[in-house]
């Protein structure tokens, strides 16, 4: 047996190895947490029967949340959200049992929040450990899967490409094979990868060349190809996947398989802020809001006393903008300028703009002129984080000029964002600056997280307050 097949050959040993540890990382954490809440490691009955269920659970309940698939390729989030779902569904089904028991009462609730919290933490940095000892193995050769790519056109190099700047994964190309090898001209980054003439016998072909997976990269209109395709590698146990030309769409949003009705759809322009994620979302935004706003509110005394003793007029002002799903809503702001906008002015604030006053033009550069919107994440109507929300005139001008500009308004506005801790704030004189910040805003919504989001809320403290572009 070779050295780099050590791995592969022993994967079942390894995943009983694994679900082995998780168990006792799951039996652990309990009792090192009533260990540092009771200071004792004399378990009373009852809490060593809720233990040793809890390891009894996590081995049926852990597999039904995918966590021992293969995760080459994919990225933390998914892991670390099906482990969170698995740690919480074990924990359920003991509340759910002691509940019909009637023994509640026996069991510390500290105790029980401090078990779910560290057997995630640990259990999460477990796996990420393991991944990263994975990686360095697979750097060394060790683990590698043999693919081949059915097609060596430009979805299939564009798939080559990304696999080969993911060598992490595991994933070593052998080769190209094509129906039309003299067509074929690859990029100079794949010259080291054959193209091969489609052999008549492939099922023979893939099982002497020890492929272990093949990746089909043709267009969408070539359905009797792929069909050709199965058939022929119907005896075969090798992997078959099928890259469905949707990057040429050139659409913002992650491409995921959904399962609606029983019927496998290609996600193509669909929110990850949707079902469990849009309650996470919604939580994060009106808990941190409250607090916000209790912290903040004399500042935003001072600053409305300071508008209405310059100029005449309200402290503040309501201006309607595209929010989620693209319906109009009305953004609260401390009024900057002398004299109200009028509803169908376009104009944006440039430098130098007459009618900024001067306390405007110190909360405008600062960014002091938003603190009122939330109030707007408090309604429902903004999140704290997400793309600015652009006057409704403004974003009729630009929808035709910059491609999938609406597709922003696929999650709710925000108070900051990506595009604007990456500078994109203020004036955009060009169309250049609009799609870049529109590139910025999806690029959000396709890696949007809540670890993302407190990124951009830290970032914006540091350096998303005072921008020389906000006139």
């Amino acid at each position: 047996m070779q050295s780099n097949d050590v791995l592969r050959e022993n994967e079942s040993a390894l995943i009983l190895l694994v679900r082995a540890a998780d168990t006792a990382v799951m039996v652990a954490t309990g009792a090192i947490a009533y260990f540092l809440y009771f200071e004792t490691l004399e378990l009373p009955p009852h809490y060593k029967t809720a233990l040793v269920l809890a390891g009894a659970l996590a081995l049926i309940v852990f597999p039904l949340f995918g966590l021992y698939r293969s995760w080459r390729g994919r990225h933390w989030h998914e892991q670390l959200r099906s482990l969170v779902f698995s740690v919480l569904m074990v924990l359920s089904i003991l509340v759910i049992a002691s509940a019909i028991m009637k023994t509640t009462a026996w069991y510390s609730r500290v105790w029980f929040g401090s078990w779910a919290l560290s057997s995630i933490a640990a259990l999460f940095l477990l796996k990420r450990f393991s991944i990263y000892v994975l990686r360095e193995l697979r750097g060394r050769g060790w683990n590698n899967k043999n693919i081949a790519i059915y097609g060596a056109g430009e979805l299939g190099q564009l798939v080559a490409e990304r696999l080969q700047t993911t060598d992490w994964a595991g994933f070593k190309i052998i080769a190209f094979l094509d129906d039309d090898v003299d067509s074929t001209k690859l990029s100079p980054a794949l010259s080291s990868i054959p193209v091969l003439k489609a052999p008549a016998d492939l099922e023979s072909f893939i099982s002497k060349s020890d492929i272990r997976e093949l990746w089909i990269a043709l267009p969408l209109r070539a359905e009797v190809r792929v069909r050709e395709i199965l058939f022929a590698l119907r005896h075969s146990t090798v992997q078959i996947r099928f890259v469905p030309n949707i990057f040429s769409f050139n659409l913002l949003l992650g491409h995921a398989i959904s399962d609606v009705a029983g019927i496998p759809v290609v996600d193509i322009n669909v929110t990850p802020i949707a079902g469990i994620n849009r309650i996470i979302k919604a939580l994060e935004d009106r808990v941190l809001a409250a607090i916000i706003l209790l912290l903040i509110s004399p500042i935003m005394a001072v600053i409305a006393i300071a508008i209405r003793l310059e100029s005449k007029g309200p402290a503040l002002y309501k201006q309607e903008r595209h929010g989620w799903d693209g319906r109009v809503i009305k953004v609260y702001k401390f009024r900057s300028m002398r004299a109200l906008e009028s509803a169908n002015e376009v104009r944006q604030a440039t430098k130098n703009d007459p009618r900024v006053t001067r306390v405007g033009s110190f909360i405008r550069r600062t960014s002091l002129d938003e603190l009122p919107q939330f109030f707007n994440v408090l309604q429902g109507r903004m999140s704290i984080v997400g793309p600015r929300p652009h006057p409704v005139k403004l974003n009729d001008y630009y929808k035709d000029k910059v491609d999938f500009y609406f597709q922003r308004h696929k999650v709710k506005p925000g108070i900051t964002g990506w595009a604007q801790i990456n500078g994109y704030r203020g004036e955009t004189d060009t169309i250049e600056k609009m799609e870049r910040r529109i590139q910025l805003d999806l690029q959000y919504i396709q890696n949007w997280s809540v670890w993302l989001d407190l990124k951009i809320i830290v970032l914006t403290i540091f350096k998303g307050f005072r921008d020389t572009k906000a006139y």
